[in-house]
C-alpha cells in the first residue's frame, strides 16, 4: 500500500508519499480500498500543527473521509447489521489516515453508499457537516434569512442548497466573482464579493432592508464573526464552525443582550458520535443527493502524491468545492 505521510508539522512540502506494508483488519474493523480520500480544512490546521481541538503527533498519517470498497473483514464486523461483504462500497467520516491506499474503518463508522454514487459524491464529511448546521440551530421556516460564509466551498455550497431546499432565503459571501458565479449556479438569492477586506456587514444589512438574518454559519473566524453577530436579527443565531482567518475573537455576551442573541459553536463529531445517528444523518443526506436537489457537482482530485497541491490549493483560496484524492 501506500500512504501520505508527514514526520514534522510545517508547510505542504512536509507531506511524503511513501510505501508501507498491507494492512490487516482487527477485531470489528474493515480493511477497505480507498478509491477518493477527502481532504478538509481540519487536515490542514493538523499538518500545520495549528489545530487545538484534533491534536496529533507526528509521525503521522493525514485524513478521516474517505469512499472505497471492502477488501477484508474482520472478526465480528461480518455479523454488523449492515451485512458487510467482500466488495461492497462504504463510506466514512472519522477513519485515521486516509491519505492511503487502504483504511482499517470500524464497522460502526462504515456507511454503505449506492454504486451509482460518482466518488466526490460518497465523500460524505461536508454532507453530514451540513445536515447537522441545518437542522440543529433553528428549524428553518419559508423566508427565514440565512447567512453562509465562503459559500463556494464544498460546504458552504451544500449548506446553500439545503437551506433553499427548505424555502429560506440565502446570501452567501465569497471572495471573487469567479466564487460568485459558482454560489450564484447553487441557488443562493444573493452573493456579497468581500475580496480581502472580509466587508460585508452593509450589503447583507441593505439585501434584508435591514432586518438582518436569522441564521449564520461562519467558518472564517476573526476577520469576520463580529460582524457576523452584529447582522443577526432579532434572536438570531451564529454558528461558529471555523477559523480560516485567524483565532475566533473572544466575544463579551453583553454584545449578544440587546437583541437577544445566540452564539454557538458547531463540529460534525460532536453531533454523529453515536453509530445509529451517523447512519441516519448520512441516509438523509445521500438521499437528498439521489433525488438531486442536492448537488457535489463542483470536485476537484488530486493523485495521492499530489497532497502537498492540493494542500497549498486550499490555502491559497484556488480551490473550488470539493477536494479528493486519488490512490
Amino acid at each position: 500500500m501506500r500512504k501520505v505521510i508527514f514526520e514534522e508539522f510545517g508547510g505542504p512540502e512536509k507531506l511524503l508519499l511513501k510505501d508501507a506494508p498491507d494492512l490487516v483488519p482487527g477485531e470489528d474493523q474493515l480493511l477497505v480500498a480507498v478509491e477518493a480520500a477527502g481532504v478538509n480544512y481540519l487536515d490542514i490546521t493538523q499538518r500545520s500543527g495549528a489545530s487545538a481541538v484534533h491534536v496529533i503527533k507526528p509521525p503521522f498519517v493525514l485524513g478521516l473521509e474517505g469512499v472505497g470498497r471492502i477488501l477484508a473483514i474482520g472478526s465480528g464486523a461480518e455479523n454488523a447489521k449492515d451485512g458487510f461483504k467482500v466488495g461492497m462500497r462504504v463510506a466514512w467520516i472519522d477513519a485515521p489516515s486516509s491519505y492511503a491506499s487502504q483504511v482499517l474503518v470500524p464497522a460502526c463508522r462504515a456507511i454503505v453508499v449506492p454504486d451509482d454514487l460518482e466518488a466526490h459524491q460518497g465523500l460524505l464529511f461536508q454532507a453530514l457537516t451540513a445536515h447537522y448546521l441545518v437542522h440543529e440551530y433553528r428549524a428553518i421556516q419559508p423566508g427565514d434569512r440565512v447567512l453562509v460564509h465562503a459559500a463556494s466551498g464544498g460546504l458552504g455550497q451544500l449548506l446553500v442548497q439545503w437551506f433553499k431546499h427548505l424555502g429560506a432565503f440565502v446570501v452567501g459571501t465569497v471572495s471573487s466573482e469567479e466564487k460568485a458565479e459558482t454560489v450564484r449556479s447553487v441557488g443562493a438569492d444573493a452573493v456579497v464579493i468581500y475580496g480581502n477586506t472580509y466587508d460585508f456587514k452593509d450589503q447583507v444589512l441593505d439585501l434584508t432592508q435591514g432586518k438582518g438574518v436569522n441564521l449564520a454559519i461562519d467558518g472564517i473566524g476573526e476577520k469576520t464573526l463580529l460582524n457576523t453577530i452584529s447582522v443577526l436579527s432579532r434572536g438570531g443565531t451564529a454558528v461558529a464552525i471555523g477559523a480560516a482567518s485567524g483565532p475566533i475573537p473572544q466575544i463579551t455576551p453583553t454584545i449578544l443582550t440587546p437583541k437577544g442573541l445566540r452564539l454557538a459553536g458547531g463540529a460534525v463529531f460532536s453531533w454523529v458520535a453515536d453509530p445509529v445517528e451517523l447512519k441516519a444523518r448520512a441516509a438523509q443526506a445521500i438521499e437528498g443527493i439521489e433525488a438531486g436537489w442536492l448537488k457535489l457537482d463542483a470536485a476537484t482530485s488530486y493523485p495521492l502524491d499530489q497532497a502537498s497541491k492540493a494542500h497549498e490549493d486550499i490555502e491559497s483560496r484556488r480551490s473550488k468545492g470539493k477536494i479528493y484524492l486519488i490512490p
